[in-house]
């Protein structure tokens, strides 16, 4: 819903989102609170009962704010654990490959290089949009297809074919993960009950029979926090998008030193 941020500096997006949130809040201090606060004049004890109401109204959208600052902290993590692993899962597959004897491991190991080079150059930007990849797939599908066609020649091969095919499907669960992790995302439905609860907190506020100074710094100070919790929820919430986004380092890693055992290869020779 609020995709834009990770267009914006991370200091400006900020800077944004607590705008929105302060500078209406301030302006209906002054303008607005009067009339609010006159509705309830000659009340006995107004202030008293607007408390309890403040505060179990908090109660309920601070633990809102507290669980999705936990589901989309816990979703970043697994974003990230799942690249790791999809990188563990290619290395795996690399070292599996030097038992197979040629041409089938330069076809395999080729296959998994364009894998590679395609998941941490295009595939990324897909990625940060939540999007599979056309090419990631038939990449994988031609190692499938390849490895199932191999035909091991004695019993020793097959153990270490099976062990590929074993290793091939960890590989594969990694990067459905990786996808998965980069799709999910808040419900628009609970966004529109996150920016409806904080428009009804500063309202309530308002309410209280005080200054209007005394309003706009309680309400400015509150606001502040909530833009700020507010943001770091939609910052968080699509892990691969932003300056401050989930990289491909550790697939990188793993390229790296692919290119490097196929350089000493070729140096071998």
């Amino acid at each position: 819903m609020l995709s834009w941020l990770h267009d914006l500096p991370t200091y400006l997006g900020a800077a944004l989102v607590c705008a929105a949130f302060v500078v209406p809040t301030l302006i209906g201090s002054f303008v607005l609170q009067p009339s609010v606060a006159r509705l309830f004049r000659g009340e006995k004890d107004v202030n008293t009962i607007l408390g309890f109401l403040l505060n179990t109204f908090a109660l309920y959208f601070g633990v809102l704010l507290a669980l999705l600052s936990i589901a989309v902290f816990e979703n970043h993590n697994k974003a990230e654990d799942a690249v790791v692993h999809e990188a563990a899962g290619a290395m795996t597959l690399y070292r599996d490959l030097k038992a197979y004897p040629e041409p089938v491991r330069g076809q395999l190991a080729g296959i998994m290089h364009r894998y590679v080079d395609e998941v941490i150059g295009p595939g990324w930007a897909l990625q940060a949009r939540g999007k599979d990849n056309p090419a990631e797939v038939a990449l994988m599908n031609e190692f499938h297809r390849v490895a199932a066609a191999f035909a091991p020649k004695d019993s020793a091969e097959g153990i270490r074919h099976a062990q590929t095919l074993r290793s091939l499907d960890r590989f594969v669960e990694a990067r459905r993960a990786r996808i998965s992790a980069g799709g999910d995302s808040i419900p628009k439905i609970m966004w529109f009950i996150v920016l409806v609860g904080a428009v009804l907190n500063v309202i309530v506020i308002w309410m209280f029979d005080l200054r209007s100074s005394t309003h706009a710094i309680v309400g400015g100070a509150l606001s502040l926090f909530v833009g700020l919790v507010i943001y770091m929820i939609a910052y968080l919430d699509a892990p691969f998008r932003g300056a401050a986004g989930l990289r491909p380092d550790a697939l990188l890693a793993i390229h790296h030193q692919a290119a490097m055992d196929k350089l000493d290869r070729r140096t071998d020779r």
